[in-house]
């Protein structure tokens, strides 16, 4: 009776499943599209749809659909339009591509011109000016310029001095406008002293020039860039924010570009690099109890599983418990803290003679003071940040003879920002004109600190989402790409 009934029930499970998979199905969308040589299902989210159920439909995994549409992080909404990647057995089944003139391809057209608005890029007439107008908005502090000690002042003594904290950032954007104008671009530059008191932002935007910008440059502090921006999305005027960390300045604001890569993007770029060159190998992800760090290893470990990578989140304390001999081992170590570092270094150090590795850090890493090199080195330690200026390099030694020749000191990392900034989006708008927004991912321009790789959430400002990924090696720091 008891094997009756357990027959029964298995009978009526394998039915459930049926009509459930079945009702699944019944979502799936006939229209199809070729992107870039793969077939995608174009699917209309409907009232009531979840991620899970839309999944299902198509016989995808949830990371797979959140990898092409990764705009529904922020969740589904009736009407959106989602492209679902076809599986192999219905390529192989070849579905002839169906195409409607209504929902875009999102790898030609623009993220936010309406469609029938949209033209190739950099071919619109009425974006290419004679002479372009920047602002470029900073904390000078020209009004404490005059305390400054220029009699030989101790380093002590110019950390101290506001009027000096933003000054190398002006120097180098300096020397990218200068060299820009020589080949060729017209500008207009405004540079605007800005007052840290919201109440004096307020008024400096109401210079009747500012109207007139195509781009600016915010290098101020976070409550003053946030009024700057607002402002500039009603004027439709591009701004750039140098250095902070902040996505809060993105949100609602598609005119703002964040320069500074988030941590949120760590994992996407992390399994990038390791997919490529190290496909095969046995992935460890440890990490630290901080919240932030757990949402981070969370995301490696996402992206690990969606590209098919052999990845797991372990919490032993013995690290050596979990790595195999005969396979190559990645260890991600997830952690802001030093001692954790240097605890998980040490045990990869102690006893794995047998064990071939190697060791990943996240952004800081490398500003840890005390790291001992051998450690890193027999590691092979592989480090995330967001710059790194390779001072082997011809065109870093070019811009640190120059920068030496103007201003008789050597350049900060400041000066790096500056200068790399005003090279890639001034040279942008010498070559799109206005419209360079809409061109952030054909630009091929590589600046000396880092790449820049810009994407876009709907209705958002764009982010840059490289990491530089550095490399510990024969007493020297190298970038791998």
């Amino acid at each position: 009776m008891k094997y009756l009934l357990s027959f029964g029930w298995l009978c009526f499970l394998i039915l459930s499943c049926t009509v459930a998979q079945d009702g699944y199905k019944k979502i799936r969308s006939n229209q199809t599209r070729i992107i870039s040589g793969k077939t995608y299902y174009v699917h209309k989210v409907k009232k009531k749809q979840t991620l899970y159920s839309i999944s299902k439909a198509y016989d995808v995994s949830m990371e797979a659909v959140i990898a092409r549409n990764p705009e529904i992080r922020k969740g589904l909404k009736k009407g959106q339009i989602l492209f679902i990647p076809a599986t192999e057995l219905d390529e192989q089944m070849y579905i002839p591509p169906v195409l409607d003139p209504k929902v875009p391809d999102p790898d030609e057209v623009d993220p936010y011109v309406p469609y029938k608005e949209r033209r190739p890029c950099g071919t619109n007439p009425k974006a290419h000016k004679e002479v372009y107008n920047v602002a470029l908005m900073i904390h000078l502090f020209v009004n404490e310029s005059d305390s400054i000690n220029t009699n030989s002042p101790t380093m002590e003594e110019i950390n101290q001095y506001n009027s000096l904290r933003y000054i190398q950032f002006y120097e180098g954007f300096l020397l990218a406008l200068e060299q820009l104008k020589q080949a060729g671009l017209s500008l207009n530059l405004y540079v605007y002293d800005v007052d840290p008191n919201p109440s004096n932002t307020y008024k400096m935007l109401r210079k009747s020039e500012l109207a007139n910008m195509d781009l600016i440059v915010g290098m101020m502090f976070h409550r003053n860039f946030q009024i700057v921006a607002s402002w500039a999305r009603k004027q439709h005027i591009p701004i750039i924010s140098p250095i902070s960390r902040r996505t809060s300045q993105l949100e609602g604001n598609p005119m703002v570009v964040k320069i500074r890569p988030t941590y949120s993007s760590i994992g996407a770029r992390l399994i990038e690099y390791l997919t490529d060159y190290f496909p095969y190998a046995h992935t460890l992800i440890v990490r630290d109890n901080e919240p932030d760090m757990r949402q981070i290893a969370d995301q490696v470990f996402a992206n690990g599983k969606s590209m098919g990578l052999d990845v797991s989140v372990i919490e032993d304390k013995n690290l050596i418990n979990h790595l195999i001999p005969a396979a190559e081992n990645v260890v991600v170590v997830v952690s802001k803290k030093k001692t954790y570092a240097l605890d998980k270094l040490a045990q990869l150090n102690a006893d794995t003679m047998d064990f071939n590795f190697t060791v990943f850090g996240i952004p800081g890493w490398n500003q840890f003071e005390g790291m001992d090199y051998e450690y890193l080195v027999k590691a092979n330690t592989h480090v995330l940040t967001p710059y790194f200026v390779d001072y082997k390099d011809d065109a870093v030694r070019n811009f640190v003879e120059l920068f030496q020749q103007n201003y008789k000191t050597d350049p900060d990392l400041l000066a790096f920002q500056g200068y790399d900034i005003a090279w890639y989006f001034l040279q942008a708008l010498h070559d799109f004109g206005t419209d360079f927004l809409y061109c952030l991912r054909e630009i091929q321009t590589r600046p000396l600190q880092t790449r820049y790789k810009f994407r876009q959430y709907e209705g958002d400002g764009w982010e840059n989402n490289h990491w530089e990924i550095i490399r510990y090696d024969n007493y020297a720091i190298y970038r791998i790409e």
